[in-house]
């Protein structure tokens, strides 16, 4: 009797043993996706290294296989579809205005999507004067949107009397009109914009001035000269007694 049960023991023990083993070793989806995700890293690491190790050898450089990289990454895309069809830039903006931004996204139709990055080109396109209020959407498979606000003018800058002119919004950046239509005050000087529109909204009451006025400059950024169209250089004062002379 406790041999015919210590041989069952030893019989079920090994039987669970083996079972054990063989539901160890049996395969499972979880495994088969890592081992094969696995060998999809490795097998981009060797490409790399490969084509690394060929531009090396062939006296190249590693832009030389980027930019391979990326032509063979814009080729597949485009065969999947998700290559770039169509820029739209949503606002009014003149030709040359909608040229300037699509000259600065630096991406054309037929470029892989994936490479579109809505981020980098929304800095890209800040890069760019004369524009506020820039977003940059990618809609899939295969559109980008461009939203841009052009800054208008609202005054002409310049250094000093050599300096170039350049047309200024109230936010302190330039406008987006390279020759802006209208009548503009010139302001000149150091500290000179960011003064400007309190001069601005004062001249408002005192036409006979401002219709006469060929430019304003600021001295040592406590007030300001007007040149008039005579050519009479009027000192105004500085701070509270300012409006009182332009009364005078």
């Amino acid at each position: 009797m406790p041999q015919v049960k210590g041989g069952n023991k030893r019989q079920g023990g090994k039987s669970s043993r083996s079972g054990s083993s063989r539901s160890a070793k049996a395969p499972t989806p979880a495994r088969d996706a890592v081992v094969k995700l696995g060998s999809i890293f490795m097998g981009i690491f060797f490409l790399v290294a490969i084509l690394i190790a060929a531009a090396a050898w062939m006296g190249g450089s590693i832009s030389i296989v980027e930019t391979k990289a990326n032509q063979l990454a814009d080729g597949v895309a485009k065969t999947l579809g998700f290559s770039v069809q169509t820029i739209h830039v949503v606002e009014h903006l003149s030709p040359e205005q909608e040229t300037r931004l699509r000259n600065a996204l630096s991406v054309v139709e037929g470029d892989s999507m994936f490479r579109a990055n809505p981020h980098e080109l929304r800095d890209r396109l800040e890069t760019v004067p004369g524009f506020g209020g820039i977003e940059v959407h990618r809609f899939w498979p295969d559109q980008i949107a461009i939203v841009a606000t052009p800054l208008e003018t609202s005054v002409l800058l310049r250094n000093d009397q050599t300096g170039e002119i350049v047309p200024m919004n109230m936010t302190g950046e330039r406008a987006a009109d390279d020759e802006p239509q209208g009548e503009f005050h010139l302001i000149q000087g150091v500290g000179a914009l960011a003064a400007y529109p309190e001069l601005h909204d004062e001249l408002q009451n005192f036409p006979a001035i401002e219709t006469r006025l060929r430019y304003a400059e600021r001295q040592g950024e406590r007030r300001w000269d007007l040149i008039m169209t005579s050519g009479v250089r009027v000192k105004l004062p500085e701070g509270m007694d300012r409006y009182p002379a332009l009364a005078s």
